[in-house]
């Protein structure tokens, strides 16, 4: 409930005119979600004693899970939140099958388990979408590239991980936008397994080259808009023929926050470090323009 009320409160703060904005629902909207992520803190230290009740209490975390991801896209600096509580989302799943919770028509969000489904529903539409303009991944790759010389030393494994995701994606981009589609998901898969001490050192403020690789990751899903689109229009194309709402909630939330990350992110990056962020700032400054510039139509 706490997960819902703060999800409404920010959603109401973010739609409203900046003179008209209510400070009051900035407030209500952190309290609430404070209480919610605490909630989810207790009942994961005590849900191993409760695995016959797993199926109702892991659906309610998720579901508290999901309602504070989408809510972290309405904050500015919400990109670190939304990958914790997409991670969390796996952790549940992943504990419910594995308390034997098995049959997925009794989870809520049964397709964490097994997305290779997913992939396989989507590919007929994603290898439909052409390539992106080759200007913009030269521009990517060049910038992708430069980061290199940053990752020399032993201690920058998990970063060197990073930027290795970052580039496949980017090198897939010339050849086939389905297998920079896959090249995305890996990543994802990446980030959302990593222990937690080596998820905290990719997602620390102070770790410059974590930012930078951010930035260049969130810049490179603004290239790649015609693809992420083509994914939720598939997705929810599929959701309509299950009855469920055609409107795949949140989407149009998700792309404007992601913008908002990385505007955020931008700012992070310090004096001795922009040299490597200029095509980030530039995807920014086009976004700044035109929201469409990439592609998007929504």
């Amino acid at each position: 409930m706490h997960a819902i009320l703060g999800y409404s409160a920010s959603d109401l703060a973010d739609t409203s005119s900046p003179s008209s904005q209510d400070s009051s629902l900035v407030t209500a909207a952190m309290t609430h979600r404070l209480k919610a992520i605490k909630a989810i803190k207790k009942t994961l230290e005590e849900i191993t004693d409760k695995r016959g009740e797993m199926v109702e209490e892991g659906n309610a975390l998720m579901a508290t899970c999901f309602a504070l991801t989408y809510q972290s896209v309405l904050l500015d600096d919400g990109m670190v939140e939304y990958m914790t509580f997409i991670r969390g989302i796996v952790i549940v799943a992943i504990q419910m099958y594995v308390g034997g919770q098995r049959e997925r028509s009794k989870m809520l969000f049964g397709e964490f388990i097994g997305p290779e489904k997913s992939q396989r529903r989507l590919e007929p539409f994603m290898r439909e979408v052409g390539l992106i303009k080759r200007e913009w991944v030269d521009s990517a790759m060049e910038s992708i590239n430069r980061l290199e010389g940053l990752l020399l030393t032993q201690e920058k494994e998990v970063e060197r991980e990073y930027w290795g995701f970052l580039k496949k994606m980017g090198e897939c981009l010339y050849t086939s936008s389905w297998k920079a589609y896959i090249a995305m998901t890996e990543h994802y898969g990446w980030w959302m397994m990593l222990s937690h001490e080596r998820f905290q050192r990719v997602i620390e403020p102070g770790n410059q080259l974590g930012v930078l690789l951010a930035t260049h990751w969130i810049s490179l899903k603004q290239i790649m808009s015609v693809i992420t689109e083509t994914e939720e229009k598939a997705s929810g194309d599929h959701d309509k023929g299950k009855g469920q709402s055609q409107k795949k909630e949140g989407g149009n939330d998700i792309s404007l926050g992601i913008i908002r990350w990385l505007k955020y992110l931008n700012g992070l990056v310090d004096d001795e470090h922009r040299r490597y962020n200029r095509w980030p700032e530039w995807v920014e400054g086009q976004l700044d323009l035109d929201r469409g510039f990439f592609g998007r139509t929504h």
